[in-house]
């Protein structure tokens, strides 16, 4: 039986007699993955799931429980299981469902030509990709990995206090993991890029970007330790802002988990930093007319100026701190419950290019990658991650470093933001995660 919203309005009208409140989330989808090596297919894995979830509340306690089995049987047993599973729940005096509101932005989420390329075409690009990596450079050896990935998903969302929602959505991408090697030293270079259509993958600028970040890293060492001023990359800065983003959610500022707490409407970071999440961005791989409770989604400045303006709700935390929503809701799957997580985030970016950013720094470091971000304590803000990047001589790039230690507090590097290049990018972090390149005026630096 398929998904419909015939199907998931019979199971709501089901829950709706045994609960005093219920809400059906289902959805399938279509996925495509391709994974060459030597100019040949490797793997090509073409699946298709999908399921719905229940979440009821009775006496104020609320159930969960999920299926991907749409017959009769397995449909009554999923509302009773919830109703059971809502037994063990605590009352919770703020547990409730959000009521419906009109999506006025339109946006348009299916490109056909995701669909429409045929699969030897998404093949072809996938192996473009190599081919374009490897003759970049003779000291490109090996490919570690090149996927071409796409995914066309439906989504329905019911609810007893009216909500009455489906949409579909597509998106397609694709990486390359590049491997360059020189008198015996191996360094690796990735790149990725994910659109909503696929005549916006460009094998060529995949290919040869992935195999300039192994090429540009040969050589590279430790330099030595101390205060220096850091430039972080497009990616490094999106690294960053994925993993403070906890501090960001209501869920963690109300558990008394977040470094910004008692903070709003207080300077937090330098005034020339805006935050800014955006489920309605026009091309946003992560926009939605909806989050997964039903509610439109919006554009929400975080930050302003400087500024803590609001923390990212969903309707439980929203409700519990009398605010509104700010359609953040959700899920990874049919068989999870919704949490807080960013739609398109991104740092607003500023009036200045990379170059010259990197031409104010008379020495200090350009960050290209960081390793061990999920280390940041959400609290405290406290980090100590790894970086790797260039050292920066006179205002120009001169070598690139490998093996260093970046240590300090999310609050001094927010507090010391001197610059915000032009150059927003977005990768695919925890959400679609935007940063142009930042300058931060000195940051403890370890290395030799």
């Amino acid at each position: 039986m398929p998904l419909t919203k015939d199907l998931v309005k019979k199971v709501l009208n089901n829950a709706k007699k045994k609960s005093d409140e219920a809400e059906v989330y289902a959805s399938s989808t279509r996925q495509l993955k391709i994974d060459v090596m030597e100019h040949k297919p490797e793997s090509v894995d073409n699946v298709t799931e999908g399921g719905l979830s229940l979440r009821i509340i009775k006496d104020r306690k609320p159930g969960f429980a999920y299926t991907a089995d749409f017959d009769e049987n397995s449909l009554e047993l999923l509302v009773d299981q919830a109703v059971e599973n809502s037994k063990s729940a605590q009352p919770d005096e703020f547990a409730s469902f959000p009521s419906p509101k009109k999506q006025t932005t339109i946006l348009k989420l299916v490109e056909p030509d995701i669909e429409a390329a045929k699969l030897a075409d998404k093949l072809k690009l996938a192996i473009d990709i190599e081919d374009f990596a490897r003759s970049f450079d003779g000291r490109v050896k090996k490919t570690e990995k090149v996927s071409y990935f796409d995914s066309v998903s439906s989504t329905i969302i019911a609810n007893s206090r009216g909500i009455d929602i489906h949409y579909e959505k597509a998106v397609c991408g694709a990486f390359a993991d590049i491997i360059a090697e020189e008198n015996g030293m191996m360094e690796s270079g990735s790149w990725n890029k994910f659109a909503l259509n696929f005549k916006d993958l460009d094998p060529k600028y995949i290919g040869e970007e992935a195999a300039s970040r192994a090429v540009m890293m040969l050589g590279a060492e430790q330099e030595k330790s101390g205060r220096a001023p850091v430039v972080l990359s497009p990616y490094a800065g999106s690294i960053l802002i994925s993993a403070i983003f906890p501090a960001l959610s209501a869920e963690f500022a109300q558990k008394g988990k977040s470094l910004f707490i008692s903070a709003m409407d207080k300077p937090i970071a330098s005034p020339k930093l805006s935050l800014i999440d955006s489920g309605i961005l026009a091309g946003g791989t992560a926009s939605a007319p909806y989050d997964d409770e039903g509610t439109p989604t919006q554009e929400t400045s975080i930050i302003k100026d400087g500024i803590l303006r609001t923390y990212l709700h969903d309707s439980y935390t929203a409700k519990k701190s009398k605010k509104t929503s700010t359609a953040n809701a959700f899920r990874s799957s049919y068989m999870s419950q919704p949490s807080i997580q960013p739609t398109n985030l991104y740092v607003k970016p500023g009036p200045i290019s990379n170059d010259e950013i990197v031409s104010r720094v008379s020495k200090g470091f350009l960050i290209i990658s960081i390793m061990g971000a999920h280390t940041i304590n959400p609290v405290t803000g406290d980090f100590s991650v790894g970086f790797s990047g260039f050292f920066i001589d006179n205002g120009k790039i001169s070598r690139p470093v490998r093996g260093m230690t970046l240590a300090g507090n999310m609050l001094d590097v927010l507090g010391h933001i001197e610059e915000l290049g032009s150059d927003l990018m977005f990768f695919q972090q925890s959400g679609n995660i935007g940063s142009p390149s930042i300058l931060i005026r000195s940051l403890s630096v370890s290395g030799i």
